[in-house]
């Protein structure tokens, strides 16, 4: 066990000076790439949030309350990213689809160690992190809240579920990579952009069937619009804050039983895109 942890480590320093040094050779390459996602991510709340403003308040939510609760998507989302966004490791049915877990396979880590480390980019991927973060921190001062360290934890406990949603639903769906390369290798973004695009929008006042699908089989309300009725509204019962829990593991255990069941599969047939001569179909 400490091994594995000081293996961790050792791997993150790594990406992280990694990442470092691509950020340094290219400075206007970089600048363009952070300039264009800062202005991606802003983009994709300015609906919801010029609405909320306009109209005093959308989905139950006042304008202030939807600026707290886009700031927690920003917050969480950045996160992932920054954690898992390089190399395709969020994207795994792009590594699947294009015959990249054989790279992963022959490498002297474990395949679970690689995926938990090489996704890592604490430079170049944290501008989302840090407009979640100014978002968040805004909201929080316009609504006034009471923050204690238990608020905190909540906080940290949510951002840790919306992560594990994210990974989980794009190994889960990822995972029919193995099987299908070429029609599947985008299929982990397109489930990502989707939840990009539907975790911004507060549920409020949806009819209740719909309202359950987008708790449970599409869990779009976990991501941002449940946390920050939990953060504003102290939403603290055991029953309360077991349910993300629940729902976000059986999504992890889901991805990992096919995600496994796809390595199975792939280790008999391998990715039958490749040519002789190497290139992919």
């Amino acid at each position: 066990m400490a091994d594995n942890i000081k293996s961790l480590l050792k791997l993150w320093k790594l990406y992280a000076r990694m990442d470092l040094h691509w950020l340094l050779q290219d400075k206007a390459t970089v600048l363009l790439v952070v300039i264009t996602e800062t202005l991606t991510n802003l983009s994709g709340m300015a609906g919801v949030l010029l609405l909320a403003v306009r109209f005093g308040g959308v989905g139950g939510l006042s304008a202030d309350e939807i600026l707290f609760m886009l700031g927690f998507f920003e917050l969480a989302d950045g996160l992932s990213w920054m954690l898992f966004g390089n190399y395709n490791v969020i994207h795994i049915s792009r590594r699947i689809g294009r015959g990249q877990v054989d790279h992963m396979l022959i490498q002297p880590r474990p395949l679970w160690m690689q995926l938990l480390t090489e996704g890592f980019m604490p430079f170049s991927g944290c501008h989302g992190l840090i407009i979640g973060i100014a978002l968040t921190a805004l909201g929080i001062s316009r609504l006034d809240l009471s923050l204690s360290p238990t608020w905190f934890l909540l906080l940290l406990y949510y951002l840790v579920i919306h992560t594990v949603l994210r990974l989980s639903q794009s190994f889960l769906y990822g995972s029919a990579a193995f099987y299908k390369p070429v029609a599947c290798e985008e299929i982990s973004s397109m489930i990502l952009d989707m939840n990009s695009q539907l975790g911004r929008f507060p549920l409020f006042g949806l009819p209740t069937w719909l309202g359950t699908i987008l708790h449970t089989v599409l869990p779009i309300g976990l991501l941002a619009y449940f946390p920050a009725l939990a953060l504003l509204r102290d939403l603290g019962k055991p029953t309360e804050l077991a349910f993300p829990f629940l729902v976000a593991m059986v999504f992890l255990t889901a991805a990992l039983i096919c995600f496994k069941k796809g390595l199975t599969h792939y280790a008999k047939y391998s990715c039958n895109r490749y040519k002789e001569m190497g290139h992919r179909c």
